[in-house]
């Protein structure tokens, strides 16, 4: 088949977004960019590359792959990771992944809790700010809190002191994001147990991956840890996976996993990460229904724990998604369905 590989490169952000040193976390080197191409011309495939940019669209009319596979991130806004998804639809190409409603919905941290929570799932209590503060009595939560930015992902303006133990750090470092962001602030209770990431695969039949550990590299006490950006820099945490949990803890997993992927309409892959509580409740923390696919995401590397290598997951995503769309099937029907969908754009 013909397929479009649609991403975003960190060196193609254009310097009015580069405002912050972690700018460009979430978008791809050319490394991890080329490792998906890779994988996909050895599962047999003719690669178009379609980076994320100006020239996107004309580069996808024009080649009119007979699917995409989508790992572009957009550039600015909380609806960003569905510009792609978007334009795919509007193009009628099929496509790997979330559509453009779910990834909005969960890139919107806020929004994303609660849904959860209107479908029973347990996350911790949490305030939204928009403005500045100058008062912390009307919020209703307790300390510790951490905040973060509402739409951000890869940790992106996560710092130690996101962890704020009393009202004069929680205005300072509150006002401080809003000014550096530029979007709302999410203040949430912090959950001071074990942090755990769980990857799945699949839609009508879901395979959960083995649940992965998330904790700070050489420390015993992991309460106070926080997964922030300059961590992942300096390799400074430590992934378990299978993690070292009991039956119990790990079917609660498992089963949240799927709960949570039936309850935000994720297809195809994802990640959905938890934390424990102070009572060992396992809570939601984010949901990632566009992961990374670098040598060091953690969705590969749970996904090799479940005895995928890189190849057959990335293939396997991509079988997965043409099922889903109808072409996974004998030639003579994947090819009337592909043309049928062509008539429209020619």
């Amino acid at each position: 088949m013909r397929v479009g590989l649609t991403y975003n490169l960190k060196d193609d952000l254009p310097s009015f977004l580069a405002t912050t040193r972690d700018a460009s976390a979430e978008y791809d080197s050319e490394a991890t960019v080329n490792r998906v191409r890779r994988a996909l011309e050895h599962g047999g495939h003719e690669v178009v590359m379609c980076p994320y940019g100006p020239k996107m669209f004309d580069a996808l009319r024009n080649s009119r792959p007979n699917i995409v596979f989508n790992i572009a991130e957009g550039w600015e806004g909380r609806a960003r990771e569905s510009v792609v998804p978007a334009i795919l639809e509007y193009l009628s190409i099929p496509y790997t992944g979330s559509d453009p409603v779910t990834l909005g919905l969960c890139l919107d941290k806020t929004l994303a809790k609660r849904v959860a929570q209107s479908f029973g799932i347990t996350t911790a209590p949490f305030a939204e700010v928009t403005s500045a503060l100058s008062d912390v009595s009307s919020l209703n939560l307790s300390f510790p809190l951490f905040v973060k930015p509402a739409y951000e992902g890869s940790s992106k303006g996560i710092t130690g002191k996101c962890l704020v133990e009393d009202a004069e750090e929680l205005l300072d470092t509150v006002n401080a994001m809003l000014g550096q962001y530029s979007q709302p602030v999410l203040i949430e209770e912090f959950l001071p147990g074990r942090e755990f990431t769980v990857g799945i695969i699949g839609n009508d039949t879901v395979q959960v991956f083995p649940p992965m550990e998330v904790r700070p590299k050489g420390a015993s006490d992991s309460t106070a840890f926080v997964y922030c950006y300059d961590t992942k820099v300096s390799n400074g945490e430590e992934l378990l996976c299978p993690a070292p949990i009991s039956p119990a803890l790990e079917e609660e997993l498992r089963r949240l996993s799927v709960e949570v992927a039936r309850a935000f309409k994720l297809r195809d892959f994802s990640r959905i990460d938890f934390r424990l509580d102070r009572e060992g409740r396992v809570n939601l923390l984010e949901i990632n229904p566009l992961p990374g696919f670098s040598e060091v995401s953690l969705y590969p590397l749970c996904a090799q724990a479940a005895g995928f290598d890189f190849d057959t997951l990335v293939n396997t995503i991509l079988t997965i998604a043409l099922r889903r769309h109808g072409l996974a099937c004998d030639s003579s029907e994947r090819g009337h369905s592909i043309e049928k969908r062509k008539e429209c754009f020619g």
